[in-house]
């Protein structure tokens, strides 16, 4: 869809609202990895949903494999807090849609807090009247622990500071 110019307001009116549902699926998202929903996280994803990191690091190619990834992954954290901001959405037509997701996230690991900057690359897929997952890449912008990213985190050349990575 280049040019929704050329829609009805009724049309308009539609994707608008389509907008919001899929912003809401995002913050969804957020809320359930937080609350450790793996049930909803569940219900987010198409069932040939896609999760992976964006540097090939980590692929789930399947709601059953996503499930089984954060049900392990999340058991093995402390608390998170994640932060959706700019979601950047174009449709592709009324059931398809693509995003970028801008994104911050606390995380706590090894008794340390983490900070992360945070890309979601998102496919979205209408199915039951609900917006769902088809694929949801993530890029980590930087990630270091807080105390780090406080002195002068931004400034290193290595803003990637994993757990568990020294």
């Amino acid at each position: 869809m280049n040019d929704e110019s050329a829609l009805t307001i009724e049309e308009r009116i539609y994707f608008i609202e389509q907008r919001e549902k899929i912003r809401e699926l995002v913050c969804d998202y957020s809320v359930a990895v937080d609350d450790r929903d793996i049930d909803t996280i569940a219900n987010l994803f198409t069932e040939d949903g896609v999760f992976a990191h964006a540097d090939g690091t980590a692929a789930m190619e399947s709601r059953q494999e996503i499930v089984d990834f954060y049900d392990g992954r999340l058991g093995s954290m402390g608390a998170t807090y994640h932060f959706p901001h700019g979601h950047k959405i174009t449709f592709v037509d009324e059931t398809h849609a693509s995003g970028i997701v801008l994104a911050h996230a606390e995380l706590s690991q090894e008794g340390k807090t983490y900070y992360t900057g945070l890309r979601y690359m998102d496919n979205y897929r209408k199915e039951d009247s609900q917006w769902r997952f088809t694929e949801r890449l993530l890029k980590f912008v930087f990630f270091m622990p807080m105390e780090e990213w406080a002195k002068d985190g931004m400034a290193q050349q290595n803003r990637k500071r994993f757990p568990g990575e020294g």
